[in-house]
């Protein structure tokens, strides 16, 4: 075996995986805690894979890749290298995550997957997935593998956003009723509309879902629309806290919404949180 040729082999993967390493660290974003991580996932990832790429090619000029031990033996290593439960496949999650994300630190975001949804702020990113702290001031980690395989909506707008307040009524109340009583604590609240950046008028709205609420019969869904600024005036280096006013007034308003309703006896509504 050519020593030489051995060395020359190493160095080119080694110049192989250093190219690969810094392309994927420059590639996606200007967040350094983004650049930071990606370089490390990329060492992870592309070092395995240089150091199998360099071994096979070892195993191929000796001759010994002929043997069906030695195959068996490379294939079995691949598939441990990069199986579910490896810290590099949790790396190379990671960086297909990276490629593909649309949020930052402090972003809202929605992340729909089949066991469910879960709505939160994004306070960090690691190898293992995303920080999310949520309304109830809970925090949980979705991981790189689970947000490969789900749909996430970045909920942070340029200026204002929609807010929705879901409530349950009973059929008995009047759809005229409630469109009144919606109405009229809007007004109270200042919430019935917010002009945009463009100069449109963005007016709240209600909708009504009969089909929504199957194990109750007797109730219909409600969704109230309203319209909140994303930015908020705070004190310099405070980050904007738009969506937690928006979360304040709508449970505010959902509050006063009750009681005028129980004020007009009209019947019985069923709480539901946002």
């Amino acid at each position: 075996m050519d020593e030489g040729l051995v060395f020359a082999w190493f160095i080119a993967v080694a110049i192989g995986v250093s190219v690969a390493v810094k392309k994927a660290k420059k590639s996606a974003f200007s967040d350094y805690k983004i650049r930071s991580l990606q370089g490390k996932a990329a060492a992870q990832v592309f070092g395995v894979l240089g150091a199998l790429i360099f071994g096979i090619g070892l195993l191929m000029y000796s001759g010994l890749l002929a043997k069906t031990e030695y195959i068996v033996g490379v294939s079995a290593l691949t598939y441990a290298a990069f199986s579910q439960y490896s810290p590099v496949n949790g790396a190379l999650s990671f960086l297909t995550v990276a490629y593909r994300t649309e949020f930052a630190i402090d972003d809202w975001i929605k992340v729909s997957k089949d066991s469910g949804t879960i709505k939160g702020k994004v306070k960090d990113f690691s190898l293992k997935g995303v920080k999310l702290k949520t309304f109830d001031l809970s925090e949980a980690i979705v991981s790189c593998d689970e947000l490969l395989h789900a749909v996430v909506e970045n909920l942070t707008p340029t200026d204002i956003f929609r807010w929705e307040t879901p409530v349950s009524v009973s059929k008995m109340v009047p759809v005229k009723n409630v469109e009144n009583t919606v109405n009229a604590v809007l007004s109270q609240h200042s919430l019935e509309s917010l002009v945009d950046e463009e100069g449109f008028a963005q007016k709240a709205y209600v909708e009504f879902h009969d089909d929504k609420l199957d194990f109750k019969p007797n109730f219909r869904r409600i969704s109230i629309y309203t319209y909140h600024p994303k930015w908020i005036p705070m004190p310099e280096g405070a980050e904007p806290i738009g969506y937690e006013v928006a979360y304040q007034l709508s449970r505010e308003f959902k509050r006063d919404m009750y009681e005028k309703m129980d004020s007009q006896k009209n019947a019985y509504v069923d709480v539901v949180r946002p």
